[in-house]
């Protein structure tokens, strides 16, 4: 069963469509049963138990016996950092935000698609494969990622109260390259792309957006999502589990997360099967341990 099929079924409300037994029914002889109209007993306790866990893509709060919430069903997220399976569709990495330049609400929702298109095809950021607008989105983004920012909204003006927060928010956040403080623990820290799709790396490029806008400036919400390893060699299971670990980082000049890639296929006998691993922050890629087969 693929991760996609797993998700579907749990969206899929219990019902004539399961097969999920009744063993009261299977017990029963079949005969109506007979009830005194003052004293129904329907069989549900006066007071629910049913506890509640976390979801294994994004940690909401979710009832017992689910494994992740309605939102991460719906667009098939898996965690980050717990992908053990080469059949993982998608990792949520977290909120973006796509500074763009229009009059309108509807325009700004534009340029946000378009850029979010070519920020996915876009080698600039290889660390984001896919976005998603909030706007976009059928199902309300998990609590704890609208938890995270002061508001979500589908698109807001930059020069709004909410648009104020919410630069502000995304401009703390985000590890600027004229800092080599390291923020963040190596995870990937870009939160502002322009119109693009390229990534907004300074706070100097940050004010020439503003300063050379013609009109208003918006800034458009969505969800950046990373494509697991979907490898299909059956003759080699360990190459096909994705891995992380923390590694030195030439670019960034420090140690950063990163994630293996794959195995070097160049036809030179000495580096011909040395695994590759990419980090997380910028993408640069370099060669590194084993992969862990478990993990």
């Amino acid at each position: 069963m693929t991760d996609q099929y797993a998700d579907y079924e749990a969206l899929r409300p219990l019902g004539e469509a399961t097969h999920v037994p009744d063993d009261q029914l299977a017990s029963s002889s079949g005969e109506p049963r007979r009830q005194r109209s003052g004293g129904v007993d329907a069989g549900y306790p006066d007071d629910p138990t049913e506890g509640e866990t976390e979801c294994d893509s994004c940690g909401a709060s979710i009832p017992a016996g689910q494994s992740k919430c309605r939102f991460c069903l719906t667009n098939h997220l898996e965690a980050a950092d717990d992908q053990d399976t080469s059949t993982a569709e998608q990792t949520l990495l977290h909120i973006i935000h796509i500074v763009v330049e229009a009059s309108t609400f509807y325009g700004a929702v534009a340029k946000g698609s378009a850029a979010a298109t070519l920020l996915a095809k876009a080698d600039d950021d290889p660390v984001v494969d896919d976005c998603k607008l909030i706007y976009d989105l059928d199902e309300e983004p998990a609590p704890q990622l609208v938890d995270q920012w002061p508001s979500l909204p589908s698109a807001t003006r930059v020069t709004s109260e909410c648009g104020n927060q919410l630069l502000a928010a995304a401009r703390e956040r985000t590890a600027w390259t004229e800092t080599t403080q390291p923020r963040h623990d190596g995870e990937h820290t870009t939160f502002l792309y322009e119109e693009t799709g390229s990534e907004v790396r300074t706070e100097a490029r940050l004010a020439s957006l503003r300063e050379d806008a013609d009109n208003d400036l918006w800034l458009v919400p969505a969800i950046a999502l990373q494509k697991s390893v979907d490898k299909t060699d059956t003759e080699q299971p360990r190459r096909e589990r994705p891995n992380r670990t923390h590694l030195e980082c030439r670019e960034c000049d420090r140690e950063t997360k990163h994630r293996f890639r794959e195995f070097e296929a160049v036809p030179d006998d000495e580096w011909t099967g040395q695994p590759m691993w990419g980090c997380q922050r910028c993408g640069t890629p370099r060669y590194g341990p084993e992969p862990e087969a478990d993990q």
